[in-house]
């Protein structure tokens, strides 16, 4: 993992609300956006921005479907930052 990947990755995690947020996308394969406000009662824009972080680190995907727009985790970003980690816990 480089480290712009990982600084993003660290920034989009750094803030409660995004937390929250990936931790309600991760419980199921995929969430409407809609389903996001019960998590973080934030305001639509608020919480576009926060999806949109997660989704520019590449911990979320996101995938359109008429007016509604669905989120799931990316496993594959989730394995790397997982193994960065064990890197630094193995040292």
């Amino acid at each position: 993992m480089d480290t712009k990947s990982l600084v993003k990755i660290a920034k989009a995690l750094s803030d409660p609300n995004r937390l929250r947020i990936l931790q309600e996308i991760s419980q199921a394969p995929q969430v409407a956006c809609a389903d996001l406000f019960d998590v973080a009662p934030v305001s639509q824009p608020s919480m576009s921005h926060h999806v949109k972080a997660l989704v520019e680190a590449g911990l979320v995907e996101s995938r359109k479907e008429g007016r509604c727009v669905h989120y799931s985790v990316n496993p594959e970003k989730l394995q790397e930052l997982e193994s960065f980690l064990g890197m630094l816990k193995a040292k």
